[in-house]
């Protein structure tokens, strides 16, 4: 941890005070990332995983308010225990009162003085950055651990049952009096060995590393959905239909970084309507394809004849890519695109 390069987001609409932020922490060797607005800032935190955020509280579009329930309610540690400082300007106590309600973590008045500045980022960061190391140190614990869960005996009592049905698959005791009887003692051989070679690659470091990320979580697809849309913009979310929820309710849970979903389907949906009549719909809907994967289709419902294969299908697979998922443009139905989730991430 002690070399990484601290990530600090910075959003602020007028541009001369954030250059200034930003070319004053660029000096002091922080890494930092600029946006002009909440949802902007809000893009670039799902993509860019900042360290500390700073931000103004009066910002067209989405202002900081937003812009901080946005990054509280993207759930998982990381978002919820991100430093959050405001800018506001001399004499809103209101705003500062709304903001630590909110949980924001500090405040800066404007104009701003930049030694102060420095000073409160060096120790949000400092703080943040050690307990972030002590939360991965205990996920590096447990996971150091699992090896130990599996009782010493259980190896030893399989590599009994292997070696018997290894002997008696091959009759030595003279001919079985059916030969199913030698097809199911050759069945239990084998998958005695294959239950030894299961355990061992579950225990590897590797796998458990896999399998224990702290970004992923087990999440029901027809609840994520839902929640989805009550976090989004009213007008937006207004404009999304369900299809077959019930269906999709028996859908197998999914283990996933909820964030990189979360911002698939914005950007889809986003692109999706931005050329499209204000009478516009999106329809979702999601199956198990016959690969065992899941599939969830985003349909466009327009009166204008838009071909959605127009849409930023790089941007989107890009950030599907980072869990192995994938972004199409359904072929013979171009207001159609779907988001596939490998099996592997199937529960």
């Amino acid at each position: 941890m002690a070399d990484k390069k601290i990530k600090i987001l910075c959003v602020e609409d007028e541009i001369d005070i954030r250059s200034n932020i930003s070319d004053i922490l660029r000096d002091e060797g922080y890494e930092v990332i600029e946006a002009g607005n909440g949802y902007e800032g809000f893009e670039l935190f799902l993509n860019e995983r900042p360290d500390l955020i700073i931000s103004d509280i009066m910002m067209p579009e989405l202002d900081g308010f937003g812009l901080l329930k946005f990054v509280r309610d993207a759930e998982g540690f990381k978002n919820s225990t991100i430093p959050f400082i405001f800018l506001t300007a001399l004499g809103q106590k209101d705003n500062v009162i709304k903001g630590v309600n909110l949980t924001a973590n500090d405040y800066l008045v404007k104009p701003i003085d930049f030694d102060l500045l420095i000073a409160k980022v060096k120790e949000k960061t400092t703080n943040y950055l050690r307990i972030e190391s002590f939360h991965q140190g205990q996920i590096n614990n447990i996971k150091n651990q699992i090896s130990l869960i599996l009782p010493k005996d259980s190896l030893n009592y399989l590599d009994v049952i292997t070696e018997i049905a290894g002997k008696l698959k091959d009759e030595p005791y003279g001919s079985f009096p059916h030969r199913l009887y030698l097809d199911e003692i050759k069945k239990i051989y084998l998958n005695s060995l294959n239950l030894r070679t299961t355990i061992h690659n579950y225990l590897d470091k590797d796998v458990v590393d896999f399998k224990l990320n702290a970004n992923e979580e087990n999440i029901n697809l027809a609840d994520f959905l839902e929640n989805f849309t009550k976090n989004i913009d009213k007008d937006l979310s207004s404009r999304i239909i369900f299809s077959n929820i019930h269906n999709i309710n028996l859908l197998p849970s999914v283990k996933i970084d909820k964030i990189v979903l979360i911002d698939a389907l914005g950007n889809i949906i986003f692109e999706m309507l931005k050329n499209a009549d204000e009478k516009a719909t999106i329809s979702i809907g999601a199956m198990l394809d016959h690969l065992k994967q899941i599939v969830i289709i985003i349909n466009l419902n327009s009166e204008k004849n838009l071909d959605v294969s127009q849409i930023n299908n790089s941007k989107i697979s890009r950030i599907l890519d980072k869990q192995n998922c994938r972004f199409e443009v359904v072929e013979k139905r171009k207001n159609t695109a779907v988001v596939i989730i490998p099996d592997f991430r199937l529960l």
